[in-house]
């Protein structure tokens, strides 16, 4: 049974890959925003729950079809940034490939976007004229004040990940980048090599 017949209400629901010409249009239009033969995939927007489901989706069709299955992967970036969940989720996909990624930043990489830039598995680069941004998480809440107090907690355990990813990937201590990233953190392409945030300038 595909998940697009009427289903019986006695019969349990199974739902199943896309296959035939499901599959064949998704992967159709797939292809116009990769790039098989140089391996290039692209971050252009705000980092969400959507993004988050199209960098998965893209890389596995990029992996899966591509000719050299053992080429790193170039990630282009060009993003404002976004939620912090969605940009471990990237991150956490990235290290568990078998294949590098390269992170390259052409634009702009701000905040969560910056972070995965200095995440990169392979070479870590940029162009000289990009930006790139550092700074602590924001976030508004309501409601009770026990409510509250725990998703401060929270936001702190986040921030204590983040500036522990980025000393194990950079030549900077956590406690260097959780004092800078108290205020908006602009740095240049030099700076960024200097620190070893990046690899290269492109």
């Amino acid at each position: 049974m595909s998940i697009y017949e009427e289903q019986d209400p006695k019969e349990p629901l199974i739902v199943e890959e896309p296959q035939g010409k499901l599959y064949e249009a998704l992967h159709n239009q797939l292809g116009t925003l990769l790039d098989y033969e140089d391996s290039v995939i692209f971050i252009n927007d705000e980092i969400n729950d959507t993004t988050l489901t199209d960098f998965i989706i893209r890389m596995r069709s990029l992996l899966q079809h591509r000719k050299d299955k053992t080429a790193p992967v170039n990630l282009m970036i060009n993003s404002p940034g976004g939620d912090v969940y969605e940009m471990f989720g990237i991150i956490d996909y990235i290290e568990s490939l078998d294949v590098k990624v390269n992170t390259i930043c052409r634009g702009r990489a701000m905040s969560a976007a910056a972070v995965i830039l200095a995440c990169g598995t392979g070479n870590r680069m940029m162009s000289k004229r990009s930006t790139v941004m550092f700074h602590q998480s924001s976030s508004f809440m309501g409601g009770k004040m026990s409510d509250i107090t725990a998703y401060l907690d929270n936001v702190k355990n986040l921030e204590t990940l983040i500036y522990g990813m980025l000393a194990e990937k950079t030549k900077k201590e956590a406690d260097w980048w959780r004092e800078r990233m108290r205020n908006d953190m602009f740095l240049t392409a030099e700076e960024l090599l200097e620190i070893g945030v990046i690899d290269q300038i492109i």
